[in-house]
């Protein structure tokens, strides 16, 4: 235990259960780990707005964005929850696609493809923001989807350049007994602990191990050095 709480907002169930398995490897237990959106159960908060959707892209943008000078997201971690930290999660494949201006650097030949997308969105997070919570943040921006990250367990290469990212993961999971059907889970209920146990199953929460993988993913690993950079900094001073 850390002793510590940290938030997640993120685009939907499975980014969440990827990004608990992350954080446990930096000490943090599963009590002091707060999914605030997408919420693993609809309250109040969820239905104050309809445009608030609970997950999505749009439902991230949404919670940064606010309503009339509110944050209600942000406000029930730092202060109803008492969170020390907050991850953001977004996903890149689509991101021009959305209801404001983005244009994502030339991938082709290009080493820093990775740094200068992953600066642009944090660049538009935190506009979203008006500049808010920077301390307190980490942003989890997967480069291009989540399932680019979960395959460096798998693939001994580059993972962010890999085409059909989601049909080479559901192949390693038949391949490897690792359906909803195998480990006796619901899809339409647990996508979060499909995922957890799948990435605990090959040791993201053991730290060295994250490192390992985070070589084979230039977006995971900027998360895992953000994290490292605070969080272990944190625990040494």
């Amino acid at each position: 235990m850390r002793n510590e709480i940290i938030s997640i907002i993120a685009e939907g169930a499975e980014d969440i259960g990827v990004v608990k398995t992350i954080l446990k490897s930096f000490g943090f237990d599963g009590s002091e780990i707060i999914p605030i959106r997408p919420a693993l159960s609809q309250d109040a908060t969820d239905r104050y707005q309809n445009s608030q959707t609970i997950g999505t892209f749009q439902g991230v943008k949404n919670a940064c964005i606010g309503k009339d000078g509110r944050r209600p997201d942000f406000e029930r971690a730092f202060s109803m929850n008492d969170s020390n930290y907050m991850v953001i999660q977004l996903d890149t494949l689509e991101i021009e696609n959305h209801d404001f201006e983005f244009k994502k650097p030339l991938k082709v030949n290009n080493e820093n493809y990775c740094n200068e997308l992953r600066k642009s969105v944090i660049d538009k997070i935190d506009e979203w923001l008006d500049q808010n919570y920077k301390d307190k943040l980490f942003y989890a921006v997967t480069i291009e989807e989540l399932e680019s990250w979960c395959l460096t367990i798998f693939e001994n290469q580059n993972t962010v350049h890999l085409n059909n990212v989601k049909h080479r993961w559901e192949l390693y999971l038949r391949r490897n007994n690792l359906t909803y059907s195998d480990l006796k889970l619901d899809p339409t209920k647990h996508k979060t602990q499909y995922f957890e146990k799948i990435t605990q199953k090959y040791k993201f929460h053991k730290l060295e191990k994250l490192r390992q993988f985070s070589e084979y993913n230039q977006s995971l690993k900027y998360f895992v050095q953000s994290l490292d950079d605070k969080l272990i900094r944190n625990l040494v001073t």
